[in-house]
């Protein structure tokens, strides 16, 4: 039997500890970016904002990391890339959209050329997620419930990545 406590255990402040220099690496499933495709999606009555690392691979030559900031109430988003390393060129751009019930976080492929993008990129990324602290109230908001009854239409279809929610 593996024994996890081998490699985890109670960090200070009721923090997860990482044991023996263990480290996190990352590998798929991966999201295929064409025109507005969806990376991720979640509900704005269970999580207000997000953290996430993306790492966007083109070809041989082309590779962006990237970090982002992710808030929504249920009629507003933002979207702040605080952290950008690439061989030069940015790959993708990055939007999000809302519809008083879950924010959506969208992909566009950025331009190569004047004639040309960099559609076809892959995407992976690791995502936090922060609970929403007050129930929403109001309007078509109070619709929302408070289940996990997710709408997962369009999102991570396929080969797409992520979590999905």
């Amino acid at each position: 039997m593996f024994d996890v406590s081998r490699l985890f255990g109670k960090g200070i402040r009721n923090t997860l500890l990482l044991k023996n220099g263990l480290q996190l690496s990352y590998n798929g499933p991966y999201v295929v970016v064409g025109t507005d495709t969806i990376m991720d999606q979640f509900h704005v009555n269970t999580f207000c904002t997000a953290e996430y690392t993306m790492s966007v691979d083109y070809d041989t030559n082309n590779k962006e990391i990237i970090k982002v900031l992710v808030s929504a109430t249920p009629s507003n988003s933002s979207v702040t890339v605080y952290g950008r390393s690439n061989m030069g060129n940015d790959l993708v751009n990055i939007t999000s959209t809302v519809n008083n019930s879950y924010v959506r976080i969208i992909l566009n492929p950025a331009q190569k050329t004047p004639t040309t993008t960099y559609a076809g990129a892959k995407v992976i990324f690791s995502a936090t997620y922060f609970q929403t602290q007050n129930a929403l109230q109001g309007g078509d908001a109070e619709l929302i419930g408070s289940g996990n009854n997710y709408d997962n239409t369009n999102v991570n279809q396929g080969e797409g990545g992520g979590s999905g929610y």
